[in-house]
């Protein structure tokens, strides 16, 4: 990725900032205070923010969820910040999607090139539910669309298997 010296210098003096954890309390200030915040505080608070959104996302099944579901708990998380923006100002850490009418916010490093790089059981259940789904929508018989699960599922397991079997030779 090729950065300007501007952007490169924001990166770095954004990275020297102390790691405040997602866990860590706030401190909440009066209204007064918040007015008055420095820029340094300013960038501690998105650095926060940042880490917060970053827990989140990892804790999720998909790794992803809508900005405006996310937005729900700024309260509650301590973000005074525009969530869109931050998203938006971090596209090495996030990757917003604009598709439609809804906005999503990606976690970049859980994927690679669309697909998740270490999928949750509950996730690999869902995918398989869809096909399954997409399946009987485009007109092909159930009972076939199952079939082919099934049989693509065995062909794992022999695949499985057969390093077992692999590795065992190796052991004798």
């Amino acid at each position: 990725m090729r950065l300007s010296k501007d952007y490169r210098a924001k990166l770095r003096s954004w990275q020297r900032l102390p790691y405040p954890g997602p866990y860590d309390a706030v401190d909440e200030g009066g209204a007064r205070r918040r007015r008055m915040r420095s820029r340094d505080e300013a960038k501690r608070m998105e650095k926060r923010a940042v880490g917060i959104a970053h827990e989140f996302l990892s804790l999720t099944v998909e790794k992803m969820v809508e900005v405006e579901t996310f937005s729900q708990f700024r309260k509650w998380f301590g973000i005074e910040l525009n969530v869109r923006d931050l998203f938006l100002d971090h596209p090495g850490i996030f990757y917003l999607s604009a598709k439609g009418a809804r906005h999503t916010v990606f976690l970049r490093e859980a994927y690679d090139r669309g697909r998740l790089i270490e999928p949750n059981p509950i996730y690999e259940a869902r995918m398989k539910l869809l096909d399954l789904a997409l399946l009987r929508r485009r007109g092909i018989d159930s009972s076939d669309a199952a079939q082919r699960m099934v049989s693509r599922d065995e062909d794992n397991d022999d695949d499985n298997n057969d390093d077992d079997d692999a590795d065992d030779e190796l052991v004798q």
